[in-house]
Formats: C-alpha cells, sequence, structure tokens
C-alpha cells in the first residue's frame, strides 16, 4: 500500500467518529482524543507540542478504524481518505445531516431504574474486567505523569548544574578545560534525559487513548443491555396482553378485584346505553388479538436484534483483545527502547568524562 497525504480538520474526525458511531452501534468505534483536554502535554492547545501530541492521536485513531475488520470496509472511512471532494463546502453540507448522534437520553432514563432479570455471565465479566482496566489505567497515567514531571524538572536541573559548572570556569583557569568537558557533559546528559521524557510522553498518550477506548466498551455494553431490555420488556407486555384477553373472555370473580370493579361499572353503563355487551366484548378481544400478533412480531424481532448485537459485541471484544496485546506490546518495545538508548548514552557521556579527567593526572 503507498503512503498518501491529505488535509483534514479536527472537525472531520469528529465527524467520522459520529457516523461510525451511528452507523455502526454494537462496534467498538476507536475513541478520538479530546480536542482541548489533554493534561498529559505541556503547553496550551495552540503549541506546537499539544498539536504534535494530538497528531498522533488522530493518526492512532485513523489506524485503528483501518485495522478493524468491518469499519475499515465502511463507506465513510473510504469517503474520508479518497474522497478528492471531501473539503468542497456543497460536500460539508451534506455531511451535516449525517453527523447527528443516537439520541438515547430517553431510554437511559426510561430504564434508569430497570435491572435485567435473565443476565449474560460474560457480559458481566466483560463489564467487570472493564472496570479493572479502568482502574488499573487511571493508576498507570497518573504515576507516569508524575514520573514525567519529575524527569522534566531534573532535566532543567542538570541545565542549571552546568550553568553553575561554566560559572567555576572564571575563577578556576587551571581547571578551565575539564570543567568546560564536565558542562558540555551535562548538557548532553539533560538533552539525552529530555528526548525520553518526549518518548515517555508519547506512552503515556497511548494509556490515555486506551482509558478512552474502554469507555467506549462500557457504552456499548450499555446500550447492549437496551436491547434486552427491550426484549424483556416486551415480553412482560405481551404476557399482559394475553392475560387479559383471557380475562376478557373468562372472567373470574377472584381474578383482581379492580379489574372486576371497573367491568362491572362499564358493564351498569353499557346496559344503560343499550350497548350490546357481546359484541362490545368480542370487538375488545379482536383488538386485543391484534395487539398480540403486532407484540409477537416485535418481539421476534427484538430478540433478532438483540441476539446479533450481543453476537457482534462478544466479537469485538475478541477483536480489541488482540489488537490491544499488539498495540501494548509495541509501545512497551518503544518504551523499553527509549529508555536503553537513554541509559546506554548516558554511560557513553560519563565514561568520556572519566576518561577526560583521567587524562588530566
Amino acid at each position: 500500500m503507498k503512503n498518501t497525504s491529505f488535509r483534514r480538520r479536527f472537525q472531520d474526525f469528529v465527524w467520522l467518529y459520529n457516523v461510525l458511531y451511528n452507523n455502526y452501534p454494537a462496534c467498538f468505534v476507536p475513541p478520538l482524543p479530546d480536542k482541548h483536554r489533554m493534561e498529559y502535554v505541556k503547553g496550551d492547545r495552540f503549541s506546537t507540542d499539544f498539536v504534535e501530541r494530538r497528531r498522533i492521536s488522530l493518526q492512532r485513531f485513523l489506524q485503528r478504524i483501518a485495522r478493524h475488520p468491518i469499519l475499515r470496509r465502511a463507506e465513510f472511512f473510504v469517503m474520508f481518505l479518497e474522497s478528492p471532494e471531501f473539503n468542497d463546502a456543497s460536500a460539508r453540507a451534506l455531511r451535516e445531516g449525517q453527523e447527528t448522534m443516537i439520541d438515547t437520553i430517553g431510554d437511559s432514563l426510561l430504564n434508569a431504574f430497570v435491572k435485567i432479570r435473565k443476565r449474560d455471565e460474560r457480559f458481566v465479566q466483560m463489564r467487570e474486567r472493564v472496570d479493572r482496566l479502568e482502574e488499573n489505567l487511571n493508576l498507570l497515567e497518573k504515576t507516569q505523569a508524575r514520573t514525567n514531571k519529575r524527569t522534566d524538572e531534573l532535566s532543567h536541573d542538570y541545565d542549571e548544574f552546568a550553568q553553575n559548572i561554566r560559572g567555576l570556569m572564571k575563577h578556576e583557569g587551571d581547571i578551565e578545560l575539564p570543567l568546560n568537558n564536565f558542562a558540555t557533559a551535562l548538557d548532553e546528559f539533560s538533552t539525552a534525559m529530555k528526548k525520553m521524557d518526549q518518548h515517555e510522553t508519547l506512552w503515556l498518550g497511548e494509556v490515555h487513548d486506551y482509558m478512552s477506548y474502554y469507555s467506549v466498551m462500557k457504552g456499548v455494553l450499555k446500550l447492549r443491555d437496551q436491547k434486552q431490555l427491550d426484549f424483556e420488556e416486551l415480553s412482560d407486555y405481551l404476557q399482559q396482553t394475553i392475560t387479559e384477553r383471557e380475562r376478557t373472555l373468562h372472567p373470574r370473580p377472584g381474578d383482581n378485584n379492580a379489574y372486576n370493579i371497573t367491568g362491572y361499572f362499564t358493564g351498569k353503563i353499557n346496559e344503560v346505553r343499550g350497548a350490546d355487551a357481546d359484541k362490545i366484548k368480542r370487538e375488545k378481544v379482536l383488538r386485543l388479538d391484534d395487539r398480540i400478533r403486532e407484540l409477537q412480531e416485535a418481539i421476534e424481532q427484538t430478540h433478532e436484534v438483540s441476539i446479533a448485537f450481543s453476537e457482534q459485541v462478544k466479537r469485538e471484544d475478541d477483536f480489541l483483545a488482540r489488537s490491544k496485546s499488539s498495540e501494548m506490546r509495541d509501545a512497551l518495545e518503544d518504551y523499553t527502547d527509549s529508555k536503553v538508548e537513554f541509559f546506554q548514552r548516558g554511560a557513553d557521556i560519563w565514561r568520556d568524562i572519566v576518561y577526560s579527567l583521567e587524562q588530566m593526572e
């Protein structure tokens, strides 16, 4: 595959995420980096450091989509990468209608206090695993952030140390050369430390992105629960309708006092009006029959959707586990290589200084 380049705004990435989220709700759509909030990057959001870190995160976002077995074939992703008219004003106007997010607030509020009765153990374990991983990554991010801060402060201390050594050169003319060599070594060591700190910041960015990934997983799991809740609630409504039909056809005095009292007064009113009670009962039974058929069809469709959604979530979990292992291995290798490079460089720097001092003797 040949490398290509194209120009996209951050809002274009937001559009891509939204349309993938809308059209592939059972997929773990890779998260976008936050537009304003990247605490692990020093400087404001207009600084070169911030822009570069966000570029890396956006590139990681695209790479994850490109590796996904379903999302990489999405027409929206292909258009984002290849369409020459993507940045045209007319194309942007057309995309505005595709960007609307799924509105699940009503369903979330409606079922805020509803519990799933038949819980799938795999999804229970999946949710618990995600919670544990998210908690561990949160601790890792905080620890790494403190380490990065100390490394940054230490590199500046070495810069100051080098300046102080050079200050001695004005008063120690006899050893001016070794002092200058020593100060130069401190500068080189500080530079190596800053380079290592940059790699650590990249690693911290990976951790931050993974935390966002787990938030995506939790959102998809909630939506899966909603699909199952829809099926269970429709099943309950069907059973209530069937019970109501049976009571209409074969009313029993002991079934339900409130129902019988209501039926009694309804019957009396119908008698006063001269209505045919048998005809009213038949019409009600027919309406209930229609409702039962509609509910049975809706339940069948809802059950198919729930099963298909759950199966896709299982596949997504398996794929993410494999992808995460590969990404984490690569990230740890880069992190380890940066450490090895730093300490090897540090050893070379101080070995040269020792040799220089020995030559003085």
